[in-house]
């Protein structure tokens, strides 16, 4: 009589290539996941790298780059933003061919009338968004009376953006080849007007052309990342500070000029990623400092690790670590300090 063996795995084997089974999954999820970041970050650096194409296209038609910041009209209608004023450069002509710039305030407040409000609650730009940031995709603000005889309902929404035009750095200091008229020059900010995406006003009437950028296009940032929160270290709460977060979102300048609020671009104080930001207690810088999105130095932050993407004058894009020489970062965010720059 002939006995057949039973084949099979026994508990103990069963048990040994669940174990292994287990380690290969916990070895491949950080590949995985360092591959999904890896071309995050890749299209993050081609948004940048169109941004700053967008506005070598707008130099060619108009000879010049978008004014990021414009004075508030003489009844105090704030005005609109550079993102605003490329919009028919990323193909999105049908929404500008169909926005005013009369009469109308980018902000809406103190009731004065927002013309734009229905282009403004629909218009979404995929190119603003960088796809590793985890960050609220819209901001929603009360209209007021004057724009609700319009038709507007009772709130809006804005896209938010996370991306930031640089218009230069603090730390230079007052320089007449940038600023020529130091007797209008203001400590508000110490906003230096030394980078690509300016403001005009009663400092500096004319924005940048590219026989400014004494330093090369190649050396100097235009756009940089804000694609992360900053998280308090004492309660770990998260805030926004993105130069777009305020009312108008990335269509207002803010109330523009040498004196007023700014949105939608920073003067560079502080470094990437930097620990300061907030409002109150032993985060909030000295002076006019102040991280807040109405104010002139909102850091450049981003979700990517190690440090943030930053768009060049030239067009190319470059991850910059957090780690950067201050003064590294100080010299590649003005254009015309005549310094060199070194690795970075």
């Amino acid at each position: 009589m002939s006995h057949r063996k039973e084949k099979g795995f026994t508990l103990v084997e069963l048990l040994v290539v669940i174990a292994i089974i287990g380690i290969l999954v916990a070895l491949l999820l950080p590949a995985v996941q360092a591959a999904r970041e890896a071309a995050r970050r890749m299209q993050c650096s081609n948004n940048l790298k169109q941004l700053a194409l967008t506005l070598h296209n707008y130099h060619d038609v108009n000879r010049c780059f978008p004014s990021a910041i414009v004075r508030s009209d003489a009844a105090g209608r704030r005005g609109a933003s550079w993102l605003v004023r490329i919009l028919p450069f990323m193909e999105e002509t049908a929404a500008y061919e169909a926005i005013t710039f009369n009469d109308t305030d980018w902000t809406m407040q103190s009731n004065r009338i927002n013309r734009n409000w229905m282009i403004t609650n629909n218009l979404r730009v995929d190119t603003l968004y960088c796809p590793s940031s985890a960050m609220n995709r819209e901001r929603r603000q009360n209209t007021n009376s004057a724009t609700q005889a319009l038709g507007a309902p009772g709130s809006i929404k804005y896209q938010l953006v996370n991306y930031v035009g640089i218009s230069g750095s603090y730390n230079r200091g007052r320089d007449l080849r940038c600023c020529p008229n130091p007797s209008k020059w203001t400590g508000y900010g110490r906003s230096n007007w030394n980078g690509v995406l300016i403001s005009t006003d009663s400092v500096v009437e004319d924005p940048v052309r590219f026989k400014d950028m004494v330093d090369g296009t190649s050396t100097t940032f235009c756009v940089g990342e804000q694609s992360s929160y900053w998280i308090n270290p004492d309660n770990q709460r998260k805030y926004d500070y993105r130069a777009c977060n305020h009312d108008g979102g990335p269509w207002s300048c803010g109330a523009g000029g040498a004196w007023g609020w700014w949105l939608n671009v920073t003067v560079v104080r502080y470094p990437i990623n930097s620990n300061i930001g907030g409002y109150w207690g032993t985060y909030r810088p000295r002076g006019y400092g102040h991280t807040r999105p109405y104010h002139r130095h909102t850091i450049i932050r981003s979700a990517h690790p190690g440090g943030a993407q930053v768009a060049l004058t030239d067009g190319s894009v470059r991850m910059v670590r957090e780690t950067i020489n201050m003064t590294i970062l100080t010299r590649l965010c003005d254009r015309a300090d005549r310094k060199p720059i070194g690795a970075y």
